[in-house]
């Protein structure tokens, strides 16, 4: 496949002020060498409905995943409806049996379901109506537009759950509803459904997840696999639309004294194809308990446990890439001759789905404070652009000039020097690489951020080379250590790409974290950091934890504004591509010059 970008390069200004731009339009032609199969290996639906319902009364519903509400179109009994409903008509649109979809209402109107939203109506995708999960569930409608609108003729009947007293049901249930093609039913609304004609096709009361496994293994796709915690309904209508093996890690909510599913999850990841996502989160528990063992068995974990309708967001993603492509800095324009300690912060966690659909672009990425610091941005561009790609193209969109875009962490959240260590590692790095480096070259994205356990480890050092081998337009990788960020020290290591360029892996020097370290701290204590380790020329990347907050609720790019602020003359704040590229002209001068020279 050849793609056809127009890439706009940008020149960043001087220290701390707003960006100087100079614009220089390139258009270049991108060749993809990984198949399409290997490229598009997220879920797909690929058949367009004519219409939609919307349905109401779940997404930013506080009390959604409550076990204890007694009205029947309130907590985690109506959600588990709803998401059911949703599931089993739109694998119904995908299976050519129904004309129409369900769209889970945000009632929090959200930008990036808004968006997509739009996206369906662009595609001719109309909306039929809204109505409540009882009323989709229950009544007749008849037909509109010579178009069978009703929903309960395409269900078989009813799974049954007592979340209350078997929190596992809810999870055996997601499965059981694509196997017996049936909406998830609770104890406490039995009675109603059954009055409305709905009769019992399995009964998951009394049933774990590992019953799910034994009974259904055979139904469920293992091209990929969802992780979600017992008392919730997130993502189970992707599961059930896919015909998904769902999985909780703890037996009971937030709390593993009770018992986890350890080994059934080794066992179910060992079942997955090679490289296939595993979608969701567990609470309660330190991540690299379950991350760790996701990415030794050679899987993309996705963090989406907080997204919605993604049936939908990602309908014919295949056919909507976006060519939106970053913004990027043209290395000729950086005044080489300059020597300064450089410093350059980024922001962590850009890995996370759930949150590029949430709140990412309004409290963090598109702020004042942004610009002034040049900031730069993980975005798990590869992912969204198959989950998501309208919310995708409104983040490039948004991109300030100033900032530079980094795909985060390498599509979907592993470790790079364990991913795959279980079996076949040398390929299944070279499968990931590929196809990662299709989606960065689609959408100009010249840096890659990675995480490894130990980033200073021979493996990490195999990972860095197969990201490099397989991107000739990666200008530099950012080596975050999982604990602490900063565990690399700022140590810089070279690869050599296929054209002969040494490419710089930079590991984190310091992490702004609302916690205590050698290398960790407030942005008063990395300022003091940075001035006691001055010298006539340093590159440092600094991280800023996403989830801390200090002075006067200062998070992000704010939190790194009050860290820069305390700098002198001898520091200068650049984004990280210039860091990037003022790096391997410090090191690589020859060499650099030689590239720029032909550009």
């Amino acid at each position: 496949m050849n793609l056809k970008i127009c890439v706009l390069m940008l020149m960043l200004g001087g220290r701390l002020s707003a960006c100087e731009v100079y614009r220089v339009s390139e258009c270049g032609e991108i060749r993809d060498s990984v198949p399409d199969t290997e490229l598009h290996y997220m879920p797909e639906m690929k058949k367009k409905p004519v219409k939609y319902w919307t349905c109401t009364g779940v997404i930013s519903v506080g009390n959604r995943n409550s076990v204890n509400e007694t009205e029947t179109m309130q907590g985690l009994q109506y959600h588990l409806l709803c998401q059911s409903l949703a599931g089993l008509t739109n694998r119904a649109v995908e299976m050519g049996k129904s004309k129409v979809a369900v769209w889970l209402y945000d009632h929090g109107e959200k930008v990036s379901y808004e968006l997509s939203k739009i996206a369906l109506e662009d595609m001719n995708i109309r909306e039929h109506g809204v109505r409540n999960g009882l009323e989709l569930a229950c009544e007749s409608y008849g037909r509109s537009d010579g178009i069978e609108v009703q929903l309960r003729s395409l269900f078989d009947g009813y799974v049954l759950t007592d979340v209350k007293n078997n929190p596992e049901s809810g999870v055996v249930a997601s499965v059981a509803s694509h196997v017996y093609n049936s909406i998830i039913v609770d104890v406490r609304d039995k009675e109603y459904f059954e009055k409305a004609g709905y009769t019992l096709k399995y009964d998951a009361t009394r049933k774990t997840t590992l019953d799910a496994w034994r009974e259904f293994k055979s139904q469920c796709n293992n091209d990929a696999l969802v992780i979600m915690p017992v008392q919730t309904g997130e993502l189970r209508e992707f599961a059930i639309k896919n015909n998904l093996f769902v999985l909780n890690l703890n037996k009971r909510q937030g709390d593993a004294r009770y018992g986890q599913n350890a080994a059934l999850l080794d066992e179910v990841l060992a079942w997955l194809k090679p490289n296939a996502p595993v979608y969701g989160w567990e609470q309660g528990v330190s991540e690299d308990q379950f991350v760790s063992r996701v990415s030794k068995s050679g899987h993309p974990m996705i963090p989406c446990d907080w997204s919605y309708n993604h049936s939908l967001t990602a309908l014919l993603y295949a056919e909507r890439q976006q060519l939106m492509p970053a913004k990027v800095i043209d290395p000729r324009w950086i005044d080489y001759g300059k020597k300064r300690n450089y410093v350059s912060f980024f922001l962590s966690d850009g890995d996370n789905v759930q949150w590029m659909m949430q709140d990412f672009a309004s409290r963090y990425y598109s702020v004042p404070e942004a610009g002034k610091v040049k900031m730069g941005y993980g975005l798990p561009v590869s992912t969204l652009a198959m989950m998501a790609p309208a919310q995708l193209g409104n983040l490039m969109s948004l991109q300030n000039p100033c900032c530079s875009v980094l795909e985060m962490l390498g599509g979907g959240y592993y470790y790079v020097d364990t991913y795959s260590q279980n079996n076949n590692r040398r390929i299944n790095l070279k499968i990931v690489a590929g196809r990662l480096a299709t989606y960065m070259r689609r959408h100009n994205v010249r840096l890659l951020g990675v995480m490894a356990m130990d980033v200073k480890s021979s493996a990490a050092k195999e990972a860095y080379q197969a990201y490099v081998d397989a991107n000739d337009q990666l200008e530099g990788i950012i080596a975050l250590q999982y604990s602490p960020y900063a565990g690399g020290e700022g140590d810089i290591f070279w690869f050599t790409n296929k054209a002969g360029y040494d490419i710089p892996v930079i590991t984190v020097k310091y992490s702004i974290w609302d916690r205590t370290h050698e290398r960790e701290g407030s942005p008063a204590f990395i300022a003091s950091q940075l001035k006691d380790n001055v010298r006539d020329e340093s590159f440092s990347a600094v991280c800023v934890h996403a989830w801390s907050s200090f002075e006067e609720g200062a998070c992000g790019a704010v939190a790194a504004w009050q860290c820069a602020e305390r700098l002198d003359e001898r520091f200068e704040v650049v984004n990280m591509q210039e860091l990037i590229w003022r790096l391997r002209m410090s090191y690589q001068p020859e060499q650099t010059r030689r590239y720029l020279e032909q550009q």
